[in-house]
Formats: C-alpha cells, structure tokens, sequence
C-alpha cells in the first residue's frame, strides 16, 4: 500500500510539474470606481478550481494559477453579478450591482462549479456577512438561512441543535473545512454553540439527502465551516469587545508569506457571566492553516482546536407541570474538540485532477453533576483519493474511493465487568459523480456512492444486551439533479437519498444484534427569477421521507419485534421555502426568506401507533411550521449598519425537566431584532456596537429555558496590512 501511494505521488510530481504557473493581478471596483472589499477571486479550469483568493481592502488581489488555454478568472461578491474573464483581461475588472450572491467552490458536488449553476438547494454565508455583522459565533448567522430551524438552551453556550428542513438534528453532516466533525452515528446531534466566527471565512449549506456525495450522515444536509484561509501579503487583525452580563471577546489573526507558503494563524477568547447562576461561558480556540502551490500542485495543511466550558444550570423558565426544583448550581460541562487535515491536489494536465486528502478528528466531553462525572469521547479518521477528469467541453466526470474509521467511549458503555470499552466501525465507500452541460443553459448531474460498514463484536453489559459478533452492511445511495439557466430564470429539481448508521447508545442499549442505518428519500424542486436588475425571488419545494428510525419500543407495541429497539419507524416533512434579494443601489442590500414546513409522525412498520407518548399524524417536536428572517444592509463612506430580524411560529416542545414522558407542550412563537452599525474611525481601525433583541422580548428557543433579552456589546477591530 506504501509503494501504491508513494508511485501515485510521484507520477502526480512529474506530470504536474511540467504545468507553469503565472501570475495574475488586478482590481476589483464597483460602477462608481471605488473598491469592492473581499470579492473572490477563482482561477477556473475544464476540472474546478485550481486557485483562489481574496481582494483586499483596496481591491487588489494576485493569484499564481497554471498557464491553460481552458483558464477563466471568476469573480464574485455579495450584491454584484458574477464575472468571468480571460486570465489577460484582469487589470480593471468592474462588477455591476445586482441582486445576486455566488461562489465557485465544492457545495453539494465533487466537482466544482458556480453555487448559482448548482441544481441542489445551496447557500453560501460569505466572508463579507461573516466580517461585518459582529456575531461571536459562526452559528448566529445560520438563523438566516431558509429550511434552517436553530434551538439553543438559554444564553451563549448552551446545547444548539440545528433541523433542516424537519430532519433529527444528528441527520445533518456538519465539517470544518471538509473534516467531519460527527459523533459516531450522529451521536445526539453536533452542538454548534462553540465555533467562533472568527476563525471562519464563509460557511457552506445545502439541504437535501446528500449521502451520494458526502457519505453517511447526510439524511438531511451538510454544513461546512471554512476556515480563513492564508493571504500572500502580510496582514495582521486584532479584535476587542465587551458588553451586558460580563460580555469579552479578544481575537487575533495574522497571515502572510513564509518561504513561500502560505500561513494563517488565529486565536480567540469569549467569556460571558450567562443570564443566572451557574450559567457563565468560556470559549477559547486556535487556528492553523498552512498553503503551498507550485506548478500544477498544490498541499494544504489545517488544524483547528476548540475548548469550552460553561454552566448549566438547567430549565428555570416555562414550568407547565410544576415541578421546578430550583436552578441546578453543579452541572457543567466541558468540551474540548480538534480536528486536523491534509489536502494534495495535482493537475495532470488541464483535463485530468488528481485529489488525496487525509484527516482525524476527536472529541473529549465531560459533564459534572450532583451524581458525578461521567465523559464521552469520540475519535475519526478518513482518507480519501478523488481524480477528476474532463471528459469533453460539456462533461465532467468524478470518481473516488474514501476510508475511515470511528469510535465511541462513553461512561456508560459498559461491559459484564461494568469496564467502559470503545465501539469500533470501519467505513469503505466508492463513488462517482457526472455533470452533463447542454448547450449552456442545462445542467444535469447524476452521482452514486457505495457504502460498506463494518462494526466491531460488542460485548455483552452482562443482564441485557447480549455479545453481539462482528456485523457488516452495505448501502448504495444515488443522487440525480438538473437545472436550467438562462437570461434571469433559474430552474432547478434534485433526489437523493440519506444515510445515518446507529450510534453508540443505540448499540450499547439493545439486544438487537441486527439494527440497520437510518435512511431518508428527499426531493426538492423550485425556480429562482430575476425581477429587472433590482429584484431577484425564490421559491423551492421539499419533500423528505423517513424511514427505519430506530424506536425503542415498550407496552402494547412489543409485539412488533422480539427486539426492544428495532429500525420500525417513520416520519415525513414537506414544505416550501421562500427567499427575495433587494439591490435597489449600491448603498443598501436586503434579503429575506420565509419558511413553510409541515412535519408528521407516521405509523410504525406492522402496527397504526406510534411510539409513546406520540400518536400517529402528531407534528415532530421542535419543528415550527412557520419561520422566517430579513437583513438588510446600509453603507455610506464610513459607516456601515444592518439590520437584522427573525421569526419563528409556535412549535410543540417536551416538558422541559423530565422531557416526552411528562407531556408535550406548545411553545409560542416569537422574534428577535438587532441593529450592528460599524464605522471606520481611521484605515484599518474600525468601532462597532451591536445591539441584539432590541425590542426586549421574553421568549424561549427551546422551552423551559430563556433566552438572552435586550444585551449590548461594543469593540474595536484594527486591520495592519501592507496595502495600507
């Protein structure tokens, strides 16, 4: 295998070698002159990217991207159309105001083509809306994304789980820079409280089963936070904030060229005193990431670590059935997470890419409470090779292979000796994905991926889970989508299927030898359409399809299988989602979505119940039916404001102490406003305040717990960069 992958390696050397680079420079102004600050800048060739970068503060950028008869300069920016030009055509580039926002990067495909062109439901936060809109965490602007429902227990820190379009929240894929970042089996869910915002570039959505692309554990979608990555001349940024309830945030970032890589470093701190006792919040983090191109190749190297702690002092708001005992003064958690990559491309020639990319992630989480502590440690590892090749003008092919391996230990994960031991699964999947272009204007893609577990023997916990040998399954997933452009009209229709192997709970407390993986059939369709040159609206519809969750099963329902858990039940979400973007000039962007979901729990395999205390046709907790969001930004010379807004309508919510079993309860609606206002005071240095919940209402994300009131925070961001 050594040999295989080091003459791999060497043929990569040789054929990519032979590619020159040259490089390019320009500027990027808007109609009026001035300079569009963090456009992306892509060199594109028959086979994707092959180099990107950023314009600074005064619109200049410089790439080195392999000389290709096939190569265009894409640039793209929130609020201005996309354009595309020949490699000698980059002096002067002028974008014209539009309602528009794109990308060029991998969402939703292995093959990497315009998030406007995509045939699947994508959005793309951008680095400017991430920059500018003085969030402390990544997962504050994910609220604004339509089929997006976040629910957070209280103040900063506490346990956020994201449902996409109706899904279980461990039904999405989450990745930092493409390094999953699951638990094994999807765990309870990823807890997205504790990414800071400034360690991330832009983030990456797209809903819809995507196991055909992304493997297991996409049912439902995948979130991708990319990290800021490494710029050529030097730039230093620096960050200091505070506000209500003991509020500080420091970070502070610097990048630039060493020997000819490319390096970033970052590191932050946020602290927060909560809303009550026991609800303080620490969270600090670093950054690395490393970059080198020469010729046609190109080696990236990235490590991301994370470490938090905070209170819990429990429910202490909405108590339905009054049985609040008093606010918990012991429990806490902490979380300490990091994950590291390695991605090598080479361009065998302009049609022909070859990708090898190896990561491991792990997670160590302890939880303290009046009944002690216990831990759960979670441990990935994956490789994967991926080559891409042009197969004409108008065909792109891609195929790959990945490996990986996951495993749990958990406190409780116990065996006949009450000794904790891992549980083990291998991963092997093959795929590959084609896109089809006809005549410029229609897009089809098909994908297939195979799937091929294998779980370790379990040992028996010594009274009733048995020793189960070791098991094997295999699943294929395929994906098929189109989509059609031309003059303002965006058609676009997708399929595919989802995949979620059992966890490690799921494992550990059954007898059932035989559990299968979650699966989810999902389609969408909709239509995106330009409305003249200030007005651009979308509509899509969904439908997804559960089946074989895992049920734990009791009473009169045992009948159903001689297992007390068994893959029997089912569920179904549908719904429309909604969006509008408004550029009337070059001073103000607003976009807004609306979201429409319907959520049902249906009958389990063989029987017309459902799980108690559930019934059959009952809405799945958690899921309003109505949601929505609007931002709208201002600027003018040195000041730039937003103004933000989000809204969700009544959902149904377990009692909040002892959960499903002690009823189900409806937990109203509500909305949240804020105002972020920015002004440069000199170059570089910039003062912003952020004012969130301004209008003061009392309301809970999830209930039982309550949510932050009106809060304030002001700080400083300084930017040292050679440009200055």
């Amino acid at each position: 295998m050594f040999r295989y992958v080091s003459g791999l390696l060497a043929c990569c050397f040789v054929f990519s070698a032979c590619l020159r680079a040259s490089e390019i420079k320009g500027k990027v102004i808007d109609p009026s002159g001035a300079p569009v600050f963090g456009a992306q800048i892509a060199a594109v060739d028959r086979v994707g990217v092959v180099a990107r970068t950023t314009a600074a503060p005064n619109g200049s950028f410089q790439l080195d991207a392999p000389e290709s008869p096939d190569t265009r300069i894409v640039i793209t920016a929130p609020g201005f159309s996309t354009r595309t030009l020949a490699p000698g055509e980059t002096a002067s580039i002028q974008l014209e105001i539009a309602p528009q926002m794109d990308s060029v990067q991998v969402v939703g495909s292995t093959i990497e083509i315009p998030a406007t062109l995509q045939s699947s439901s994508v959005d793309v936060i951008t680095s400017e809306q991430v920059r500018r809109r003085n969030e402390p965490f990544a997962m504050d602007l994910l609220r604004y994304v339509p089929g997006v429902t976040l629910n957070q227990s209280g103040a900063a820190g506490g346990v956020t789980s994201l449902f996409l379009r109706g899904s279980n929240a461990n039904m999405n894929l989450v990745e930092i820079d493409g390094v999953p970042v699951v638990g094994f089996g999807g765990g309870l869910g990823f807890d997205f409280a504790h990414i800071p915002a400034e360690a991330v570039d832009h983030i990456e959505l797209i809903r819809g089963a995507q196991s055909a692309v992304y493997g297991s554990y996409a049912n439902s979608g995948v979130v991708d936070f990319i990290t800021r990555q490494p710029h050529a001349s030097p730039q230093l940024n620096l960050l200091a904030e505070g506000g209500s309830h003991n509020e500080r945030r420091f970070a502070i970032t610097g990048t630039g060229a060493i020997a000819g890589f490319g390096v970033l470093a970052s590191a932050s701190r946020y602290d927060t005193d909560g809303l009550v006792v026991n609800n303080d919040y620490r969270n600090e983090d670093v950054l690395l990431n490393v970059t080198r191109r020469f010729g046609g190749q190109s080696l990236a190297l990235h490590g991301y670590f994370d470490s938090s702690e905070v209170g819990q002092p429990g429910p202490w708001g909405s108590n339905p059935k009054g049985i609040f005992t008093g606010i918990d003064t012991v429990s806490r958690g902490k979380n300490n997470f990091s994950e590291y990559g390695v991605h090598y491309e080479a361009a065998l020639s302009p049609r022909v890419r070859t990708e090898l990319s190896g990561n491991f992630f792990l997670a160590n989480n302890g939880y303290v409470s009046k009944f002690g502590f216990s831990y759960n440690k979670d441990l990935r590892g994956q490789g994967e090779s991926r080559t891409i090749v042009s197969l004409s003008r108008h065909d792109t092919a891609s195929f790959g292979v990945t490996a990986g391996r996951e495993e749990v230990k958990n406190t409780y994960i116990t065996d006949s000796t009450f000794s904790t031991f891992p549980i083990k699964r291998n991963e092997i999947s093959v795929y590959a994905e084609d896109r089809y272009e006809i005549a410029g204007h229609l897009f089809l893609s098909a994908g297939l991926r195979a799937e091929f577990f294998r779980t370790a023997s379990i040992p028996s916990d010594g009274f009733s889970r048995p020793a189960f040998a070791q098991s094997s399954i295999s699943r294929v997933n395929p994906k098929l989508s189109a989509a059609y452009a031309a003059g303002g009209t965006r058609l676009h229709a997708s399929f595919g299927m989802g995949l979620r192997p059992p966890s490690g709970f799921e494992l550990a407390f059954t007898n059932n030898p035989e559990l299968r993986p979650e699966r989810t059939r999902s389609v969408d369709a909709g239509v995106e359409q330009k409305l003249g040159k200030l007005l651009t609206v979308d509509a899509t519809y969904f439908y997804n399809r559960y089946y074989d969750l895992i049920v734990t099963l009791g009473g009169s329902l045992t009948s159903l299988s001689h297992y007390k858990s068994d893959n029997l039940a089912n569920s179904q979400a549908q719904g429309a989602e909604f969006s509008a973007r408004l550029r009337p000039a070059r001073w103000v962007f607003v976009t807004g979505s609306y979201t429409l979901l319907e959520t049902r729990i249906l009958s389990l395999d063989g029987s017309t119940q459902a799980q108690l205390p559930f019934t059959v046709g009952q809405q799945l907790t958690r899921r309003p039916e109505n949601s929505g969001s609007i931002v709208a930004t201002f600027t003018h010379g040195r000041l730039a404001a937003d103004l933000t807004g989000y809204f969700r309508g009544k959902a149904l919510f377990e009692e909040p102490s002892f959960g499903a079993s002690s009823g189900l309860f409806q937990n109203p609606g509500f909305a949240n406003v804020g105002v972020n206002v920015d002004y440069t005071l000199a170059r570089g240095v910039t003062a912003y305040g952020h004012l969130r919940n301004a209008l003061n209402r009392y309301y809970e994300e999830i209930y039982g717990y309550p949510s932050p009131r009106l809060n304030f925070v002001a700080g400083l961001k300084w930017t040292i960069a050679r440009q200055q």
